[in-house]
């Protein structure tokens, strides 16, 4: 069995077979209607990733599923996610590392272990989201704050042993919520998530829309001094909930913050909790925080296949002495009976 690392996300799905090649597509499944025309002669049920974003972004009353919303399954069409991410990889019947947020039910932990197992034929290991970036970065004890789109889950570990945690209610969404407030009480425009993503870290850039029969656009340098009086006080509430998680720990736990997740990749973020935690501990990073989940969910993934295919031939060894030695009693009993 092939193991791969896949971290459905709210705003991005991402997932890997070597956990150095992450492919990256956006959380959204579209399901088609019949068009009018067809220029490929083609009809789909169903649109994922990048190809149902540019129809969310230029054509309006469309159907739009984003399968989890503020850390919880929403429906089964995280399914479709996860059968595209296999296909995109070329894999079939892996080993798959994955994870949930901290405080996410057992109840939800079952089910989506039972629907993923049954429907992409795999064996699925589920963690805590922010387990996966501390695999990838070998922190077997520490703290890790991982700002997600729809939630923020913190996490205490001592030797790669859950100590405790916690998920927060507050990821980059509430975040963009003010933010797109803002663009569009300037611009008269609204843009998705991932528009606003490109926006804010990519200098130079430019997005719009046709409004009244005349082009509006927003540029990264016209917002970003909006972005930052927003993100103080976001980082603060954040910073403020870790601490209180963080209570009464060992210094010697706290020595590794690891800061993780699509919102410390933003603009200014990780300089703000540097300052915040300067009398706490170090705040290290993984150099890529948004894929940083995926490959340590990998590296478990294959730890665990590893163990799968150690465990066969030792079970294998171990039905063979039992035999032996059922047949050894077996030659002795018929010793006794000639006795």
């Amino acid at each position: 069995m092939r193991p791969v690392g896949l971290d459905i996300g709210t705003n991005y799905t991402k997932t890997t077979a070597d956990g150095k090649e992450v492919l990256l597509f956006p959380s959204v499944v579209v399901f088609g209607e019949e068009k009018d025309w067809s220029l490929k002669k083609s009809h789909k049920d169903v649109y994922i990733g990048q190809e149902a974003l540019d129809i969310v972004q230029n054509i309006e009353n469309v159907e739009v599923l984003r399968p989890l919303h503020e850390g919880r399954l929403m429906h089964k069409s995280y399914l479709e996610l996860a059968k595209y991410a296999l296909s995109s990889l070329n894999v079939s019947e892996p080993v798959i590392g994955t994870g949930l947020p901290v405080k996410s039910s057992r109840q939800e932990r079952e089910e989506l272990t039972k629907n993923l197992e049954t429907e992409l034929n795999a064996k699925v290991i589920l963690f805590p989201e922010p387990v996966g970036t501390l695999a990838h970065m070998g922190v077997e004890t520490g703290v890790c704050i991982d700002i997600g789109f729809g939630t923020t889950d913190l996490v205490v570990i001592s030797h790669m042993e859950y100590l405790k945690g916690d998920t927060m209610l507050m990821g980059v969404d509430r975040l963009y919520e003010n933010f797109e407030v803002t663009i569009r009480n300037k611009a008269g425009i609204s843009l998705t998530p991932e528009e606003m993503t490109n926006l804010l870290t990519k200098e130079g850039y430019e997005i719009g829309r046709i409004r009244g029969g005349r082009r509006i656009s927003v540029k990264h340098e016209t917002i970003i001094d909006d972005y930052n009086s927003l993100m103080l006080s976001w980082v603060e509430r954040i910073s403020n909930r870790a601490k209180m998680l963080m209570e009464g720990l060992s210094t010697s736990i706290v020595d590794k913050i690891v800061l993780t997740g699509g919102g410390a990749a933003l603009p200014n973020v990780y300089e703000e909790f540097q300052k915040r935690f300067e009398d706490v501990g170090k705040i290290i990073m993984p150099d890529d925080p948004i894929r940083a989940n995926a490959k340590g969910y990998y590296v478990l993934a294959k730890i665990f296949s590893g163990e799968i295919e150690k465990a066969e031939p030792e079970k294998v060894e171990e039905t063979k002495k039992a035999e032996e030695k059922k047949g050894g009693k077996k030659v002795e009993e018929k010793k006794k009976g000639k006795k």
